[in-house]
């Protein structure tokens, strides 16, 4: 008998302890549930809110250019000094970073000017050439690339020597047929013959063993919302002056740097300021150059981040300044930036 009830008493015990086991398993799974819930609501709530800054950030852009396309904002602005009167000075369209601050984050801002990137649709065969030996040396693959340009929007069906028409693309895995028009986005040149998206999205130039040279692709030197033929050197980042010049990222940071406290009014202003620039500027050159334009057309990329840095969200847009808007701007282009 009591055999019998020390074996009873053994199996109750291996019981209970297999009852606590199981539901020490399920309250560690719960526990485990609710904090990855917890993260999951807290990493939604953070996404939001640096979405939100990234669209203050965009909106505090577009203030900003209504005013500096507002003669009479403007002139204000520029003639009082920020110190006497507390106005903060106009903001650069050359993709200078901006902070703004907001409770637990900020939002870093960059406009760029349409002005100052080369026109897609209107750059002249001669200084397509030019751009593309930038990122590609004179031969066969330089000639392609250009070619292939200027047969996808031309309207004929006429291909040039290394170019491609219809027949190219539609023998492809996946055809489709030549444009033979207008470019609607930067990133159709990704359909172009020879192009492609280590040279779209970027690599090192000329001088891509200098380490300071900054990463360059035909996204960031081309666009198709510029009204003008000529660039604007007041308001071209420092990739289009080293692409279009030819000139290195020092000569280039130089030409941004000096512009900041003056901007260039004409050529001989632009020599005399810039001296080292003289060599790079050919008669070929000088009528690409523009030192004002009247284009509308603005990209605006805002970040916003953490006060820690550590999460980001990005939007990016281009926005078209315009007083027959009721609001005095039209958003074209708007995309959620992918860090």
């Amino acid at each position: 008998m009591k055999k019998i009830g020390l074996s009873q008493s053994g199996i109750a015990l291996i019981i209970v302890l297999w009852v606590l086991i199981l539901l020490s398993v399920i309250v560690l799974e719960f526990c485990f549930s609710m904090r990855t819930e917890l993260n999951t609501t807290r990493n939604f709530k953070e996404e939001g809110q640096l979405y939100f800054y990234a669209r203050g950030g965009v909106q505090r852009a577009v203030a900003e250019l209504i005013y500096q396309n507002d003669l009479a904002i403007h002139n204000k602005r520029k003639d009082l000094k920020t110190e006497e009167s507390g106005i903060e000075m106009e903001w650069r369209c050359d993709g200078t970073p901006y902070s703004v601050p907001f409770p637990s984050g900020e939002a870093e801002v960059r406009v760029r000017s349409e002005a100052g990137r080369i026109n897609l649709n209107g750059v002249p065969e001669n200084i397509l050439r030019k751009v593309i030996q930038y990122f590609l040396q004179i031969g066969e693959k330089r000639d392609i690339v250009v070619d292939s340009i200027l047969d996808w929007r031309d309207p004929d069906d006429l291909h040039r020597l290394n170019g491609a028409e219809n027949d190219y693309y539609r023998s492809l895995p996946e055809p489709y047929d030549c444009k033979n028009g207008d470019f609607d986005s930067v990133e159709e040149l990704l359909l172009v013959r020879g192009i492609t998206p280590e040279l779209f999205y970027g690599r090192k130039g000329k001088d891509q063993e200098d380490q300071k040279s900054p990463t360059i692709g035909l996204r960031d030197i081309f666009t198709v919302f510029s009204t003008a033929a000529n660039v604007d050197i007041n308001n071209a980042p420092v990739e289009v002056l080293m692409a279009l010049l030819g000139i290195s990222s020092e000569v280039a940071q130089r030409v941004a740097t000096v512009r900041v406290d003056k901007e260039f009014s004409n050529l001989p202003e632009l020599f005399q300021r810039v001296p080292e620039i003289v060599p790079f500027i050919t008669q070929e050159l000088q009528s690409t150059i523009a030192f004002r334009s009247t284009t509308p057309y603005y990209t605006v990329v805002s970040l916003g981040k953490t006060k820690a840095g550590e999460s980001k969200r990005g939007l990016e847009c281009v926005v078209k300044i315009d007083k027959k808007e009721k609001s005095g701007y039209k958003v074209v282009m708007w995309k959620d930036i992918v860090l």
